[in-house]
């Protein structure tokens, strides 16, 4: 029975039960006028009784009217209400399915066995097939067979025990058959509680993909082609610039100039493939017990050349006492040649570079002043993003050099300060800390994951 029979039913209950309280009063009027006709005295003494039995019986018709007039009012607001529910419902389900329909992103639904049952028209445009083709067939039409069996047990796993929606990387193949790499975010479909299917929203990463797979390339060939015949160069210079081999002081000049930007070149390359392996995971902590005054010492005998060569003075100024933290020395070079070769390339000739340590109770610091041209504190924050560079475009670099070096302190468990004021010069403050709690020992290896921002 439809909704607006059973609302006429229910409205015609309250009529017939006033058509069978009305019969009792008609029958005791009959008898009240038959009285009269025959004895009229016989009713005198009852004259009072009868007034209250008549005013009783006409309050009673006003309130059986008056709940007959509610009754009729309720059942009409609930039919009423009922029919609005059901009105907002369904324009509910339209706007759904409306936003899936023309969602830019497409989104395809499984059933339990992993067969399509639905898909927008944003996955028929990405995988070319028309929906009629796709509905019931299974899901290794459109997935390779290894993205099948994560989705698979992916949905196993959270039939089980409720989980947050998933993020896949999905190999999908197109009906022309072209390759495509997809991010799919997963979600368990449920009626009344029970898992009914899976809902996938999909997201083409095909040219990252192919991006990604040419810079790979492309880093190889720097790797192997251009750094090292830089390094045979720097290497040859090195040994002709040794004081064994007497030069003309111009010859010596040229040969200094050959190396500093050999090396400067070598710089640049080397942090462009750090920075790839640090955003690629590949990019490993081995930490042994290291001397930092050690590695600030070499520091400035690599580049006390250079600095002498651009009118720098290169000041070291070790603490005495400083001792050994556990790190990984490589790293901590990097460190330092990023921070040594940043101060005196922003430092104008006859300035001072100075490179100092400290100790501190459970750490040790070790600092790079220069009397340069400074950072603006508004560029604080930004500095150790990738490719960030200050105001001054002038200087040649990737931008790359901060990002290299917030990232391997924060790895090592430490951070980084910046003072500085413009025209008045820079200092940078490395604080590592001698023991690093998130290690068993010493001797270890841990992988170096991207920065995601430097303390300063």
């Amino acid at each position: 029975m439809g909704l607006a029979p059973q609302c006429a039913a229910m409205s015609d209950i309250p009529a017939q039960r006033s058509r069978r309280l009305d019969t009792p009063l008609v029958a005791t009027a009959a008898l009240l006028a038959a009285t009269v006709l025959v004895d009229p005295a016989a009713l005198r003494p009852a004259a009072v009784l009868a007034s209250s039995l008549s005013a009783l019986v006409l309050l009673g018709i006003v309130l059986q009217r008056a709940t007959t007039r509610r009754a009729t009012t309720t059942t009409g607001e609930l039919a009423s209400g009922l029919d609005t529910s059901v009105a907002r419902l369904t324009a509910s389900e339209e706007r759904y399915r409306t936003m899936v329909e023309h969602a830019a992103d497409p989104i395809l639904t499984f059933d339990l066995t992993e067969n399509v049952t639905s898909l927008n028209r944003a996955a028929e445009f990405l995988f070319g097939w028309e929906r009629q083709t796709l509905i019931g067939e299974p899901a290794s039409r459109l997935f390779a067979d290894s993205s099948v069996r994560a989705l698979q047990r992916w949905t196993r796993e959270s039939l089980l025990v409720p989980a947050e929606p998933a993020e896949l990387e999905v190999t999908a193949v197109h009906r022309e058959g072209r390759i495509l790499h997809l991010e799919a975010r997963a979600v368990i479909l449920r009626s009344d509680g029970v898992p009914t299917g899976t809902e996938v929203v999909c997201r083409d990463v095909t040219v990252r993909k192919e991006l990604d797979r040419l810079r790979a390339d492309f880093l190889a060939m720097i790797g192997h082609d251009i750094r090292n015949p830089l390094g045979a160069i720097f290497g040859y210079t090195e040994i002709m610039l040794d004081a064994a081999h007497p030069l003309a002081p111009e010859h010596r000049e040229m040969l200094m100039r050959i190396n500093n930007n050999t090396r400067t070149v070598l710089t640049l390359v080397g942090n462009f493939l750090e920075a790839s392996k640090i955003d690629a995971g590949q990019l490993l902590l081995e930490r042994r017990s290291i001397d930092v005054n050690a590695v600030l010492r070499r520091a400035a005998e690599q580049y006390g050349a250079h600095a002498q060569l651009v009118g720098v003075e290169l000041v070291l100024k070790p603490c005495d006492d400083l001792p050994t933290i556990a790190a990984d020395a490589l790293q901590v070079e990097r460190i330092v040649a990023n921070l040594v070769t940043n101060a005196i390339k922003f430092t104008p000739r006859g300035g001072r570079v100075t490179l100092s340590t400290e100790r501190l109770p459970s750490s040790v610091a070790f600092a790079v002043a220069d009397t340069g041209v400074g950072i603006p504190r508004h560029e604080f924050s930004r500095i150790f993003q990738r490719y960030a560079r200050t105001g001054d475009q002038t200087r040649e670099g990737t931008g790359l050099g901060l990002y290299i070096v917030g990232t391997l302190v924060e790895a090592h468990g430490g951070f980084v300060t910046i003072d500085s004021t413009p025209a008045v010069g820079t200092t940078f403050t490395v604080y590592l800390p001698i023991s690093d709690w998130r290690v068993a020992n010493a001797d270890a290896t841990l992988p170096i994951a991207p920065a995601v921002t430097a303390l300063h």
